[in-house]
């Protein structure tokens, strides 16, 4: 056998042992990053959920996201709406719901109803004063300043509750519109002494229902006279 075939055979031996040692030596492809969690659309989602409720669209409820960990604040009318809250903040990407939410019996009175209120205690307030001071003079003068100051404040309850049904069909007509399966029907609100009346029409006896609920449900409300008609 001649010598160069011989280096031949030994080259292409050498070649093939070295071949898998090679290939051991690559890299495995890196693993997969672990997704973040993602704050502002948890923020969302939860925003959009509280608004579309029917109760807890008017309260104001502010959300923040850290790393998963939801902070509720603001107020609420009471416990249940608190609970409510909490689990509508849950779901994907939550890692823990903290609620600092305040519970507020008038968290849903409205603002014009909190003026009227401030309004008539200044108005009483002058009242009262006034009377005390033309007390100390003719008792005459003291009894016609009184009768004044009764028609003052029996004139500031009047405006007070004609801001209160205002309010009270405003809110009331809010909550309908809120509603998923009301939000489509066209529903006349009046009130009048704190008595509400519904009139219109509705598809289902289950939305008319449904929708004396909700009257009814509404802070300042008294009664509801519900005059819907269900017409499929």
């Amino acid at each position: 056998m001649k010598l160069s075939n011989v280096l031949t055979g030994m080259s292409f031996v050498a070649a093939l042992a070295g071949a898998p040692a090679a290939h051991a030596a690559v890299s495995p492809a890196p693993a997969t990053a672990k997704a973040q969690v993602d704050d502002d659309a948890i923020e969302s989602r939860i925003e959009k959920a509280i608004k579309k409720d029917s109760i807890l669209a008017a309260r104001g409820i502010d959300v923040e996201s850290d790393k998963g960990k939801v902070t509720l604040t603001g107020k609420v009318k009471d416990a249940s709406e608190k609970a409510r809250a909490a689990r509508l903040a849950k779901g994907e990407g939550v890692v823990s719901v903290v609620n600092s939410i305040e519970i507020d019996p008038n968290a849903d009175r409205s603002k014009i109803d909190r003026a009227a209120e401030g309004t008539k205690e200044g108005l009483d307030k002058a009242v009262d004063a006034t009377a005390k001071g033309v007390k100390k003079g003719v008792d005459e003068s003291a009894k016609a300043v009184g009768k004044a100051a009764e028609k003052t404040a029996g004139a500031v309850d009047t405006a007070g509750d004609k801001v209160s049904d205002a309010s009270v069909t405003a809110s009331v007509k809010t909550h309908i519109a809120n509603d998923p399966t009301l939000k489509a029907t066209t529903i006349n609100v009046d009130t009048a002494a704190h008595v509400v009346t519904l009139r219109g029409t509705v598809a289902t006896t289950a939305a008319k229902a449904k929708a004396e609920e909700i009257a009814m449900r509404t802070d300042g409300v008294k009664r509801v006279v519900n005059e819907l008609i269900v017409k499929p």
